[in-house]
């Protein structure tokens, strides 16, 4: 997988886990079935690109930034930071709301 809309099964996990949500909860903020965030995160295989999409975009649009390179994870935006608002190349209808 390579693109902006690539999240790696510990981006995804840590990610649910510093905003606390279940795969439920993000898979209603994503518009994304759960079964499909619960198959991701086991190993067993990556949702589509645009189910990518829209779960990336739900966990930044929720303050998490996730960080890419060597060592991939996730952290939360300060406070202060600003909004930098969903990035053209990421931009996608289900995250058109």
């Amino acid at each position: 997988m390579n693109g902006a809309d690539d999240i790696t099964t510990a981006q995804l996990r840590q990610a649910r886990d510093l905003l606390a949500w279940s795969e439920d909860d993000l898979a209603l903020r994503a518009n994304v079935d759960a079964e499909s965030i619960r198959q991701y995160e086991a190993g067993h295989y990556p949702p589509s690109p645009e189910q990518r999409a829209a779960i990336r975009g739900a966990l930044t649009a929720a303050g998490v930034d996730l960080i890419d390179g060597t060592s991939p994870g996730a952290r939360l935006r300060p406070d202060d930071a600003p909004d930098k608002g969903i990035p053209p190349s990421e931009l996608t209808t289900e995250n058109d709301r």
